[in-house]
């Protein structure tokens, strides 16, 4: 067994016993320790996702989904505590579309949890169908993405902006994962009075 095979099956070992601590947690009333311990899950998730995708063995499972709900889940804990402000806008999503939910939410989750770390007030999480594209945008207005970032759209750099490039990565990864009549999702990086984070999926 190669050694990254090795770690990706204790990254999966490491998630399920994350989940019972958090269980554990929860039934005693520590909500601050299982938010925590559930980002953490998250971001093995991630870790373990970017190697299913590096191997080529990440696939996506596209079902009929409603992204208002999504958004409205993803966000539901956050806005109870986030600082700065969270908006969620869905008045312009469709009302289903096919793509892989949990991929999706990764990825969604990831530019979140950067929007909020750099957003000096407010950040926007919407859904809006673009002709046959249904597009995420994770939108805040902070200082906006670098150029070195923004600038190279093949390059592994951080959606997080923190040096680790799996954010961006596992974006790129799951965006190209969902392909329809000859289009495959795309992510695109933007400033826009702040980084503007958008995950286009087709039809």
């Amino acid at each position: 067994m190669q050694f990254a095979d090795f770690v990706a099956l204790n990254i999966h070992d490491l998630k399920n016993r994350l989940a019972m601590v958090a269980a554990r947690a929860e039934r005693h009333g520590d909500g601050e320790t299982v938010r925590d311990i559930l980002a953490v899950a998250g971001a093995l998730a991630s870790l373990l996702a970017c190697y299913k995708a590096e191997a080529g063995q990440l696939s996506a499972v596209e079902e009929a989904c409603s992204p208002a709900y999504l958004l409205d889940e993803l966000t539901a804990d956050s806005r109870k505590l986030a600082q700065p402000h969270l908006r969620v806008e869905t008045a312009d999503a469709p009302a289903s579309w096919y793509y892989d939910e949990e991929l999706v939410r990764m990825v969604l989750a990831n530019a979140l949890q950067n929007a909020l770390r750099y957003a000096r007030e407010t950040v926007v999480v919407s859904a809006v169908q673009d002709g046959e594209w249904l597009e995420f945008r994770v939108h805040d207005d902070g200082p906006g993405y670098p150029d070195g970032v923004r600038l190279a759209p093949e390059a592994a750099a951080p959606v997080s902006r923190d040096g680790s490039g799996v954010g961006l990565y596992l974006a790129r990864a799951v965006a190209a994962l969902h392909r329809n009549k000859g289009l495959a999702g795309e992510v695109r990086l933007e400033n826009d009075h702040g980084a503007l984070f958008r995950l286009r999926l087709p039809q």
